[in-house]
């Protein structure tokens, strides 16, 4: 709340407590920088004004700050009112305004400021627009003082600060007669000084590019960011005008795309620049995505929509540039699927805010563990300006690190867009020639990139993530945004593949042009936009999860309903008519996973499978909650199960027996346990229950996996600095109560589904937990759900290993992270929390037991050591969300023992099979036009999906996730036509040098495949 009543300052300066503030007239002298912090007056405590550097709340609840001469109140919105009388100096008057400039430099930490003169607002900001640099008006040279009056409001997460404020003179002569810039000169002589560097600047240059990073949604709406874009670009438009040296860099092709569909005579303006050369389209992804929590396929086509979009609307620009400056960190796999795609340069800012080991490259080779590589450049901070001081200290780290004379740097006002201003283009043209600094040069990003690349064999080679040591609790935050994104992965790609498998033509990429409608194919548009790097980490205001929710389900409905309608509308096969009391069911299985038994549950009735010999009962339970449980016999590859239902009981038929049930569950109470124990058994994996819960889990050959009882954790987590975004630190420190009041209880006890329940509580959350063991399923599922109420608290599972992990592994976008158990490097200490997609698995020794999975209906932010495996599950964050996570809540994981390891236990298909359920529909008599085999081991299919020209040749993408070779195999008949860089039609094949489709180890792989009855193109 601000100040109730208006503070008039005295015409003279103040005695008393603020005796200390010396008069212009006494510190004038040179160009030196008149200092305005102790001059400032606000309301006391009492209610009478005081110095602002005098409020005591400052020096009591932030001394550091303090310390530092900042001016400062509490946090949560809250208003400060600053005010004082400026008068010119009067050792300035024989300067007057045609010798020089005189400028109020304002620098704050407030997220609503602004600036009045005289009762009249003269500039505005937030927390991104953080500073100013306003000329002083003539009348003011000509001895008239100034009213300032600063109002400014305090952050909601941390408190508010008016960092600097000052005045500073210009010369009009860019040759400085008068040595108005002397101070800064010696400021740079010094700095130069202490970075052991030469006295005058070495040969080179500072490259220009003035750039406005604009997030699409924050702390603000998606509605915001159009106008804050239009603005921006018509800003940037003005100012290309005006400042004939200067060039513009944008990225988003999402931002774009709606320029061109909303605003097209400033859409056209730009591509007009954009053709002169002077706007740099730095597209890469079709959004800033988040790199590290969506899957592989999702990662890929923000690369293909991006591309594809940035080819069509800026012919004159190759898209060899991938810009994510804001992401937090980086999948190991990104580079393996950016040159896929055509890109050659990967350039972020973000490993500079490392919390912990500073990144060691600034620029940099990054390879994949297939071998793919880009080249990487750690840029210049965003949000910056043209204060020469931080640009030679930029350009002076950046000399260090590589050795290259010439540095970037890219003024603009960033986060909620705003781009260069003409205060910071006049101060860098005020020093673009100065011999104090080194020379500027205005410039593409892909001209500085260009001087780099003949020095790419000489660069250093990173081989791993680039994992940000800071925002760990991006994986745990707003888990419905995960649930979201992961489910319409899954649905998109489902629908590309039933639509390709029957035969019906589907278009291209959606950045192929205008023909594609909202009905003509699948459009991912909708998932790519929301895996913005604030969006699916949940690191938003309410508003905008309020505003995607919509946006989520209809794109949901939408990809269901197309891929259902792909497989209602296959081809009819000659097959005999059910008889009229049957309904017939078809149940597909649309991933090319090996066969294996799965239990799901249908509706009620009696059921059993339809084959060449005849109808074969299928083994039933009836489940509790409705339906009932059906093993089905495992379908290999892509296929499908016809099968009949019929509402009462079956008729009595001669034909075959019934298909025998495979691992049945078994429940016992031996007595050996004790009492109030129970073993719960499929012969693949046992679980012990007993009053903890799950006590103890056993392999198919007894070894135990647990030290101890799974449990289920709950820690205060008051974050860091970045609510929603960082973990604490130290958050094991504050451990809190959870209770179980009550044992397990069995709900069912057949032999297809065992299934136990437990109440508890956590804080003032209830809690209910199930744990379900099906038969033939190599896996124990467990379901936790909760009304979550709790504030600044971290929810985990904590799993005690039996065998001690030598080393783990997890998947990430586009490959698979391996680690030493045990830390041995700082960095690796440093990496205390990571994302995984879909499972985490322990690797022992094979004779002590091997290793335990964790199958996972993630991302989750996981961490693992040589004695524990730990899944974060939930939290509770308040900044900027006041209720993120908090609500109804359910999380799903399983827990499977792998003997010999993870890879021979297949867990990434099990983790599929977990995630990805069975399709069951009752439908007419049709079938899958084609069907396709199981890939072999360690092979995952990415994608798959028509041409789109009508020829009926498919697109295949398939990622090798082992370390030995491995071949791709096509269905009976079909044939390889050529092999891709990417599943981008439009970039040069690459010969295959045979006829099939091998992959090295860990390679992304890419083909154009014909089915028997299409033609060769």
């Amino acid at each position: 709340m601000g100040l109730e009543w208006p503070l008039k300052m005295p015409e003279g300066l103040p005695e008393g407590p603020g005796a200390r503030i010396e008069t212009f007239h006494s510190r004038s002298g040179g160009g030196a920088p008149l200092d305005l912090q102790p001059l400032w007056r606000c309301a006391g405590p009492d209610g009478t004004p005081i110095a602002a550097l005098d409020h005591p709340w400052g020096a009591r609840h932030r001394p550091d700050w303090c310390a530092r001469g900042l001016v400062i109140w509490p946090r949560g919105g809250q208003w400060r009112r600053l005010e004082l009388r400026l008068e010119r100096p009067g050792g300035w008057a024989p300067l007057g305004p045609e010798q020089a400039r005189a400028r109020l430099v304002l620098r704050w930490w407030a997220d609503q400021v602004e600036l009045w003169v005289d009762r009249q607002r003269i500039h505005s900001g937030d927390l991104f627009d953080t500073a100013c640099r306003w000329e002083l008006p003539a009348s003011w040279w000509q001895g008239r003082a100034l009213a300032l009056e600063l109002r400014l409001r305090s952050p909601l997460h941390d408190d508010g600060a008016l960092i600097h404020s000052r005045i500073e003179l210009e010369p009009r002569d860019p040759a400085d007669p008068l040595g108005l810039l002397s101070p800064t000169v010696a400021a740079l002589g010094e700095l130069r000084h202490q970075a052991a560097a030469p006295p005058s600047p070495a040969p080179g240059r500072v490259h220009l590019l003035g750039h406005a990073h604009l997030d699409l949604a924050w702390l603000w709406p998606v509605a915001d960011t159009w106008q804050a874009a239009e603005r921006t670009f018509r800003s940037a438009l003005a100012l290309l005008e005006r400042f004939p040296e200067l060039h513009f860099g944008h990225s988003t092709p999402a931002l774009y795309a709606w320029l061109e569909q909303q605003r097209p005579a400033l859409f056209a303006a730009i591509q007009a620049a954009a053709a002169q050369g002077r706007w740099e389209p730095l597209n890469g992804p079709w959004v800033e995505t988040d790199c590290v929590l969506v899957g592989t396929a999702s990662l890929l086509r923000q690369f293909q929509e991006g591309q594809h979009y940035s080819r069509r609307a800026f012919p004159h620009w190759e898209p060899s540039v991938a810009w994510l400056p804001d992401s937090f960190g980086f999948s190991a796999g990104l580079p393996a699927v950016a040159a896929a795609t055509g890109v050659r340069w990967f350039c972020t800012h973000k490993l500079a805010w490392n919390a912990t080991n500073p990144f060691p490259h600034r620029l940099f080779r990054w390879r994949s563990r297939c071998g793919a590589e880009v080249l990487a450049l750690v840029t210049a901070p965003i949000g910056t300006d043209g204060d020469p001081l931080a640009i030679e200290a930029h350009r002076l780290e950046w000399q260090a690190a590589t050795g290259c004379a010439d540095a970037l740097w890219l003024p603009g006002v960033g986060d909620h867009g705003g781009g260069p201003t003409a205060e910071m283009l006049e101060q860098l043209e005020l020093w673009r020639h100065h011999p104090a600094t080194a020379p500027q040069h205005h410039g593409s990003l892909r001209s500085f990139l260009a001087e780099l690349e003949p020095l790419a064999a000489q660069l250093p080679l990173w081989r791993d993530e680039l994992y940000l040591e800071l925002h760990r609790g991006c994986a745990t935050s707003r888990p419905d945004q995960k649930r979201h994104n992961r489910t319409l992965e899954r649905l998109l790609r489902e629908a590309e593949l039933a639509q390709a498998l029957a035969g019906r033509p589907a278009p291209g990429l959606a950045g192929d042009g205008p023909a594609l409608g909202p009905e003509a194919g699948v459009d991912w548009r909708p998932l790519l936009f929301q895996q913005f790097h604030d969006i699916l980490p949940g690191t938003s205001i309410p508003e905008v999860f309020e505003q995607a929710e919509p946006q989520w389900r209809a794109a949901r409905r939408r990809a269901r309903r197309q891929r259902d309608q792909a497989l209602g509308a296959c081809p009819a096969a000659a097959t005999h008519n059910p008889e009229p009391t049957e309904e017939r069911w078809r149940v597909s299985q649309l991933l090319p996973l090996p066969p294996a038994p799965r239990t799901v549950r249908l509706p009620a009735g009696t059921w059993w499978l339809k084959g060449a010999d005849g109808a074969r009962p299928l083994a039933s339970q009836a489940a509790p909650s409705g339906g009932q449980w059906i093993q089905l016999p495992g379908i290999a590859g892509i296929g499908s199960l016809d099968l009949r239902r019929r509402r009462g009981p079956a008729p009595g038929t001669a034909g075959p027996g019934p298909l025998a049930l495979e691992q049945p569950v078994r429940l016992e109470q031996p007595a050996e346990l004790g009492p109030d124990r129970w073993r719960l058994s499929n012969g693949l994996v046992t679980v012990l229950v007993g009053p903890e819960g799950v006590e103890q889990l056993l392999d198919r050959r007894g070894q135990p996996q647990l030290a101890a009882p799974l449990a289920w954790c709950r820690w205060a987590d008051r974050g860091e600095f970045w609510d929603a975004w960082d973990i604490a630190a130290a958050y094991r420190q504050h451990p809190l109560p959870w209770s179980w009041p009550e044992p397990p209880t069995w709900i069912e006890r057949g032999p297809l589904c065992g299934r136990f329940r437990q109440r508890g509580r956590c804080g003032a959350s209830p809690v209910l937990l199930e744990g379900r063991l099906l038969a033939g399923q190599p896996w124990l599922e467990l379901v936790i759900s909760l009304d979550w109420r709790q504030r600044h608290e971290l929810l985990r599972l904590e799993i005690a290993l039996a065998n001690p992990a030598v080393r783990w592994a997890a998947d990430t976008p586009a490959g698979v992270i391996e680690r030493p158990a045990e830390p041995r490097t700082e960095r690796e200490r440093a990496r205390w929390e990571v994302a995984a997609l879909a499972w985490l698995a322990s690797v022992g020794a094979p004779a002590a037991g091997g290793g335990l999975a964790v199958l996972l209906d993630g991302p989750q932010g996981v961490d693992a050591s040589a004695s524990r495996l730990g899944v974060s599950l939930l939290r509770g964050p308040t900044w900027p969300d006041p209720g993120a996570d908090n609500g109804r809540q359910r999380q799903r994981l399983a827990l499977m023992p792998c003997p010999a390891g993870w890879r021979a236990a297949q867990v990434p298909n099990q983790a599929r099979r977990l995630r990805e359920p069975l399709w069951c529909h009752p439908v007419q008599p049709a079938e899958l036009a084609w069907h396709w085999p199981p890939l072999a081991a360690d092979l995952a299919l990415v994608a798959l999906r028509a041409v789109g020209d009508g020829s009926g040749q498919l697109l295949l993408a398939v990622q090798n996730e082992g370390p030995c070779r491995r071949r791709v195999d096509l269905p009976t008949g079909w044939r390889w036509l050529e092999r891709l860089n990417g599943l981008d039609q439009a970039l040069t094949p690459r010969s295959q040098g045979d006829s099939g489709g091998e992959l090295r180890p860990w390679e992304l792989g890419f083909w154009q495949v014909a089915p028997p009855e299409a033609p060769r193109a």
